[in-house]
């Protein structure tokens, strides 16, 4: 498919389930309102706490603060909006299929165990990738760091600016590296997301080997997608032009599986309901 068609199929389901488009924006919105309100909470709380027995500034140190807030919001952000995504892209895998969200609703009210374990074991995983793709990179900028900005106070010489020559063409070229490993990541959340049993690294080895021959068309949809985003923004509120993109992105992918999309959800749902009838 062409973007031009990807736009037009996606603005027909738009234009068919706006309402439960509009529902899951605003499902959403509420989640990441309470998931600010409970870290902010939680932060007063646990400052509250320190001050009523007078240790925050004599025995915890303003970086031991940052580290114990840092890991509150991770563990909140973990268990309930990473999943909450998770189910969120799969209802829109749902609109566009055809299925019944109310369906898939029943399934993770009873399985959100199964939902949070495969949307964080997603995350933590394409987020080590990304970090351990992005060590050489980060070694050669601080090189880059330390020849521009410590040895230009001594005396330079040869051997320094050689080092600061190739520190330069690295960084450079480990970026444009990474920036295309991470596009080759990006379909990982889907595979999970259609088949939440199959392997991670599977999930991994899949997405790059689909994105090497489409990096191109990746590019080319943003490119196609991001003329009208700004002016939707400035003239939609969010609740519209927000699902509509996230229903072209849906379109673009499964044109972009082919006969890798393999839904695994309804088989799943299907067996999880024929267990519930005989219980």
């Amino acid at each position: 498919m062409t973007n031009k068609e990807i736009a037009k199929k996606a603005h027909s389901i738009f234009y068919s389930t706006w309402s439960e488009c509009i529902a899951l924006h605003l499902h959403i919105t509420i989640i990441l309102f309470l998931l600010l309100s409970t870290i902010q909470v939680i932060s007063l709380l646990v400052k509250g706490s320190f001050s009523l027995f007078d240790i925050v500034d004599n025995y915890v140190p303003q970086s031991t603060q940052r580290t114990m807030g840092i890991m509150v919001i991770s563990v909140v952000v973990l268990l309930l909006y990473v999943p909450v995504v998770y189910m969120l892209r799969r209802y829109y895998i749902n609109l566009i299929t055809g299925d019944k969200i109310s369906t898939a609703k029943q399934y993770f009210m009873h399985n959100i165990s199964s939902a949070r374990k495969a949307s964080v074991s997603c995350l933590l995983t394409t987020t080590m990738l990304r970090l351990i793709v992005l060590i050489p990179a980060l070694i050669s900028s601080y090189m880059l760091y330390r020849c521009a900005f410590v040895s230009r106070l001594e005396n330079l010489n040869t051997m320094i600016l050689i080092l600061f020559m190739l520190a330069l063409g690295f960084t450079l070229v480990w970026s444009v590296f990474w920036v295309k490993y991470c596009i080759g990541l990006s379909l990982t959340k889907f595979i999970i997301t259609l088949s939440p049993k199959m392997n991670i690294f599977d999930a991994c080895d899949l997405s790059q080997k689909i994105m090497d021959a489409n990096i191109t068309r990746y590019l080319s949809f943003w490119a196609y997608n991001i003329r009208y985003i700004i002016p939707c923004a400035m003239i939609f509120p969010s609740c519209v032009f927000v699902p509509y993109i996230r229903l072209s992105y849906t379109v673009f992918v499964k044109d972009l599986l082919g006969s890798y999309w393999q839904d695994k959800y309804p088989i799943m749902i299907e067996r999880w309901q024929r267990r519930a009838t005989h219980i």
